[in-house]
C-alpha cells in the first residue's frame, strides 16, 4: 500500500502527518473517556451469581489438599472453567475464606484489558487508514448485558477477554510478527481451558486462518510461521491439558455436558435466544456490516480483524442455536459481542473505503465519516436497549436482577442461610440441593447436587428430546425415597426465605420431618429431615431458632376472632377465601385497575398473631392487596335483616373502601387501621334495604386519598337470627377468644 499523508500503514512503519497525530490523540482520550466514565458504576453495581461457588468450593478443597472436586474423594468434573477455579485458588491459599473479592477486583482488571486491546487494535487500524479505528469500542462501553457479566464473579470475564486477545493477536501480521499467530493459538487454547465451548472460537480461528494464508501456506511452504507456531499451543498446552482431564476425571466431556444436555440439539429454543437478544440490542439491521467488510477490506489489519472477528461470531450465534440458548440472561453470546461492535463499526468503514476511488486521497476521511455515523447511530441504540435488556433475558431465562438475588445479602441471602446450617446442623450428615453454590460452599457437607452438575448419576438420567425443559435444568431428582438411598440426611429446600415457619403447617412423618430455622426476627428458611438417626433429635428441639411442628398452636383459618363476641349469634351464611383458587371463580371474584394500573404484586401469604389481647391467636393465611376495586357476589342472603360483612387483614399499610352493593353504595367505610403487621377483622353492616334475596354483588373501591392499599384474606357475610339492626361498621374490638 502507497504511503501518502492521509494513508500510511503501520507495516511500513511510516510516521503520521501532524493533523492526524492531532486527529488519533483526540479519539484516544475520547475512547478512554468513555471506557473510565462507565467504570465506577459498574464496579458499585457489580454482583455474583450462585454457580460461581460451585467453582469456588473445587477451589477451596484443592487448596485443602483434596484435590479439584466438590465433594472429596469423588472425582467429577462438574465445572466447566478450570482456569477461573484456579485462578480462585490463589486467594484461598493464601488465606482468604472468600474468594470473590479477589476475583471481582481480577475481573475490573480484566475489564480494563479487554478495552486496552480494543483501543490498541484501533491504533492500528488508524495508522493503516481506517481512522474511526479507535472510536469503534465506544458502543461497546454501553452494552450493558457485556459489562455487568464482567462483574459477575462468573468466568464470563476470562472468556471475554480471552475471545478479544484471540482476535487481537490474529489481526497482527505474521510477516511482522512471527508470534502473531502462536500468541492468537495460545490466546484460543486458554479460552478452551476456561469453558470447553472455546474450541468453538479456536475452529472459527482456524477457518479465518485457512481463508487468510492458504496461498503462503501451501504455494510458499512457509510451514514454521503458518502451520507450526499455531500447532504449538495445542501440541504443547490443549493435548496434554485434556489427557490429564481423561485421567483424572475418568471422561472426555465434563459432566456438565450431560447434565446440561448438550448432546441433544434444541435449534427452535437456541434461534428464539439468538433472535431475541439480536432484537434486544437492535443489531438484526448492522449485522451484514463486517461481514461484508471482511469481503472488501483494502487494509490488511482491517481484513484479518474483520474475517476473524466474523467467524467467531458466525461460530459461537451457530453453537448457542444448536444448544438452545442458556438460562442466565445473554452470558453466552456477551463474549463475541465484544469484537462483533467494533467489528460493525469498522465493517462500515471498509464499505465506505471500497466505494469508488473518485478522489483517493479522500477515501479515509469518507471511511471516518461513515464509522462516525455507525459510532454515533450504534450508541445510540445500544444505550437505548439497556432498559429492555434489564428486563429481558430471552426464553425461559433470567435477568441479572434475578440472577444477583441469591446471593444478595439485601434480598434471598443464601450465605445467611448456610452460615445458620453451618451453626445448627451436625458435620456428619450429608445433605442435598439444587442451591449448588454458595450454601454449599460455607455449609461444606458431603452434597447431592439434585440438577446433576456434579453428580453423573443423575446427569446421565434419560431426557425425551421431544419434551424439553429449561436449559441446564432438564435434570432434576426430586425422589426422596432415592435421596435417602444415595445416602442423603437432609434435604435443603430452594432457599426462599418465607415470613412464617411453614413446619408449623407441615405435621412430621416416621422418616419426613421439615424444621423450619430463624434466619431473622421476621424470616425463616426451611429444611427436610430424611434419616433421623443422623441427627440428635433431642439437641435439635432444644435449639431456639429451630420451629418443629407442634412448637406452637396453630389456629383454624375460617374462623373470626377479634370481632368473634360480638357477632357470636350471627349466622355466616356465605364465605370468601381470596388466593383459594375454587372459592374465587365460585363467587366469581376479579380486580379491576382502571384507576391506579396493575400493581407488580398483590399475593400474601403470612402466618401472623392477633393483636392484644388475643395474641395467642396463631394462623396462616393467604391474601392479596386490593389496590383499586374488587367484586363478587356473595350467596345465600336473606331481605329480612342487615348482612354483616368481616374481614381478616393485617395492619400492613392501611386504607379505607366505599362499598357497592347491587350498585347502590353503603353508607360509611370499610376501614383498615395500619401500624404493626399483625392479624385483625375489620366489619361494615349492610343494610337489608339494599339486598336481594339470594345472590348479591358487591363491590369495594379503594378511597384513593389513602395513601396505602390493605391486603384482604379471608371473608365472611353473617346475618342476625333476627331482624334486629347490626352494628355500622368498625375495624375489629379484639377481644380473648379460644384457640385450636
Amino acid at each position: 500500500m502507497a504511503a501518502t499523508d492521509t494513508e500510511l500503514t503501520i507495516e511500513g512503519g511510516e510516521r503520521l502527518s501532524t493533523p492526524l497525530r492531532v486527529l488519533l490523540l483526540v479519539e484516544v482520550a475520547c475512547a478512554i473517556l468513555f471506557v473510565a466514565q462507565q467504570a465506577l458504576p459498574l464496579w458499585n453495581d457489580r454482583w455474583v451469581q450462585d454457580d460461581a461457588y460451585i467453582s469456588f468450593r473445587y477451589a477451596k478443597h484443592f487448596v485443602q489438599g483434596h484435590g479439584l472436586v466438590y465433594n472429596i474423594g469423588q472425582h467429577v468434573e462438574g465445572y466447566t472453567n478450570f482456569l477461573w477455579t484456579i485462578i480462585s485458588a490463589i486467594p484461598m491459599a493464601a488465606g482468604a475464606v472468600d474468594p470473590l473479592p479477589f476475583m471481582q477486583v481480577f475481573s475490573l482488571a480484566l475489564w480494563l484489558l479487554s478495552y486496552a486491546l480494543l483501543l490498541l487494535l484501533g491504533i492500528r487500524l488508524f495508522r493503516e487508514g481506517v481512522w474511526i479505528g479507535p472510536l469503534a469500542l465506544i458502543p461497546l462501553t454501553y452494552h450493558w448485558s457485556f459489562n455487568m457479566w464482567f462483574f459477575s464473579g462468573m468466568e464470563t470475564p476470562l472468556v471475554s477477554f480471552l475471545t478479544i486477545a484471540v482476535v487481537y493477536c490474529f489481526s497482527l501480521d505474521p510477516e511482522r510478527h512471527p508470534w502473531a499467530l502462536f500468541l492468537a493459538s495460545l490466546s484460543a487454547v486458554g479460552l478452551t481451558m476456561t469453558r470447553p465451548d472455546g474450541v468453538v472460537t479456536m475452529a472459527a480461528l482456524a477457518v479465518a486462518g485457512v481463508l487468510l494464508y492458504w496461498r503462503p501456506l501451501l504455494h510458499e511452504r512457509r510451514w514454521r510461521t503458518y502451520l507450526v507456531m499455531p500447532a504449538l499451543p495445542i501440541v504443547l498446552v490443549y493435548i496434554p491439558f485434556n489427557l490429564w482431564r481423561v485421567l483424572y476425571y475418568g471422561s472426555f466431556y465434563p459432566n456438565t455436558y450431560y447434565a446440561k444436555v448438550a448432546y441433544l440439539t434444541y435449534y427452535s429454543r437456541g434461534w428464539e435466544y439468538l433472535t431475541t437478544y439480536l432484537s434486544t440490542y437492535s443489531l438484526g439491521p448492522v449485522l451484514l456490516l463486517p461481514v461484508i467488510g471482511a469481503c472488501v477490506a483494502q487494509t490488511p489489519t482491517a481484513r484479518r480483524f474483520l474475517c476473524s472477528a466474523t467467524l467467531a461470531a458466525v461460530f459461537v450465534f451457530f453453537y448457542v442455536v444448536r444448544l438452545g440458548g442458556d438460562f442466565m440472561e445473554w452470558r453466552f453470546v456477551t463474549p463475541v459481542s465484544g469484537v462483533l461492535y467494533p467489528a460493525i463499526v469498522v465493517g462500515a468503514a471498509a464499505c465506505a473505503h471500497a466505494l469508488p476511488r473518485l478522489i483517493p486521497a479522500s477515501v479515509p476521511m469518507v471511511g471516518w465519516v461513515v464509522g462516525t455515523c455507525a459510532v454515533a447511530s450504534l450508541t445510540i441504540m445500544t444505550a437505548q436497549a439497556t432498559s429492555q435488556a434489564k428486563n429481558n433475558a430471552g426464553p425461559g431465562g433470567e435477568t441479572i436482577a434475578l440472577l444477583r438475588r441469591y446471593c444478595d445479602p439485601h434480598q434471598l441471602n443464601w450465605k445467611a442461610t448456610a452460615l445458620l446450617f453451618e451453626d445448627i446442623l451436625p458435620k456428619n450428615i450429608k445433605i442435598a440441593t439444587t442451591s449448588a453454590g454458595i450454601i454449599p460452599f460455607y455449609f461444606d457437607r458431603p452434597c447431592l447436587d439434585l440438577h446433576g452438575l456434579t453428580d453423573p448419576d443423575i446427569a446421565h438420567m434419560p431426557v425425551d428430546p421431544n419434551n424439553r425443559g429449561r436449559t441446564g435444568h432438564e435434570h432434576w431428582l426430586q425422589d426422596f425415597n432415592v435421596m435417602r438411598a444415595r445416602g442423603v440426611d437432609v434435604y435443603l429446600y430452594w432457599v426462599d426465605p418465607r415470613g412464617l415457619p411453614l413446619s408449623l403447617l407441615t405435621p412430621a412423618q416416621p422418616d419426613l420431618e421439615m424444621v423450619s430455622a430463624r434466619l431473622s426476627e421476621t424470616q425463616f428458611v426451611q429444611f427436610l429431615i430424611l434419616n433421623h438417626k443422623a441427627l440428635d433429635m433431642d439437641q435439635l428441639r432444644k435449639d431456639k431458632r429451630l420451629v418443629f411442628y407442634g412448637d406452637k398452636s396453630v389456629s383454624p383459618r375460617p374462623e373470626f376472632y377479634a370481632v368473634r363476641d360480638q357477632f357470636a349469634n350471627y349466622a355466616v351464611v356465605d364465605r370468601l377465601d381470596l388466593e383459594e383458587d375454587a372459592s374465587q371463580s365460585e363467587h366469581g371474584f376479579e380486580e379491576h385497575f382502571e384507576r391506579t394500573g396493575r400493581p407488580s404484586h398483590n399475593y400474601h401469604e403470612k402466618m401472623l398473631f392477633y393483636r392484644p389481647p388475643i395474641r395467642d391467636v396463631f394462623l396462616h393465611d393467604n391474601g392479596r392487596r386490593i389496590s383499586d376495586e374488587a367484586r363478587w357476589t356473595v350467596r345465600n342472603v336473606s331481605t329480612h335483616a342487615d348482612l354483616v360483612m368481616i374481614v381478616r387483614y393485617d395492619h400492613t399499610g392501611g386504607a379505607d373502601y366505599s362499598v357497592t352493593v347491587n350498585g347502590r353504595e353503603v353508607a360509611g367505610r370499610l376501614h383498615f387501621a395500619g401500624g404493626e403487621e399483625v392479624w385483625d377483622d375489620a366489619w361494615i353492616t349492610i343494610p337489608a334495604a339494599l339486598l336481594t334475596d339470594g345472590a348479591n354483588e358487591i363491590r369495594i373501591s379503594r378511597d384513593l386519598q389513602s395513601p396505602t392499599d390493605s391486603e384482604l384474606y379471608y371473608m365472611w357475610f353473617a346475618q342476625p337470627p333476627s331482624a334486629a339492626s347490626a352494628p355500622a361498621s368498625g375495624e375489629g374490638t379484639a377481644k380473648e377468644a379460644p384457640h385450636a
